[in-house]
């Protein structure tokens, strides 16, 4: 598979991605992290993530979740791409929908090169707001 149909199907997915957010009670959050780089490794950063979505949702946050029933990241990193390019293909369209008004960043979020450039490319959206997802919220 090409580069090109690679990108065409990261395209599809965000597509589905933003489908499945207008259909959420705004607003919605996001939570920011490492994943696949930093943090303490694929599984325990999945974990953290998951973890957190749980909490966000406790305290009455709307979330739109990654690893929902339609296994998005699971899909994606089978495709073997670059972080840049899940960023500016998947992630990208996603943010720039509207549909996200906060997104929570999670401990450790700067050892990651995705995170740091979702830090990045939020800060120049003036409708979203980043927050510091609180260590102690993971303890609870």
């Amino acid at each position: 598979m090409t580069s090109q149909e690679k990108h065409h199907i990261l395209k599809g997915l965000a597509a589905s991605a933003i489908d499945r957010l207008q259909l959420l009670p705004q607003p919605v959050v996001r939570v920011c992290g490492p994943l696949t780089s930093g943090g303490f490794g694929y599984e325990e950063n999945k974990r953290i993530f998951l973890v957190s979505e749980t909490v966000l949702k406790e305290k009455g946050y709307t979330v739109f979740n990654y690893f929902d029933g339609n296994n998005d990241e699971d899909h994606i990193a089978a495709m073997g791409l670059s972080w840049e390019e899940v960023m500016e293909y998947y992630h990208k369209p996603i943010l720039e929908s509207g549909l996200i008004g906060t997104a929570f960043f999670l401990p450790h979020w700067r050892e990651s090169n995705g995170a740091r450039w979702e830090y990045e490319f939020i800060s120049a959206i003036p409708t979203m707001k980043i927050r510091t997802f609180p260590a102690e919220w993971l303890k609870e």
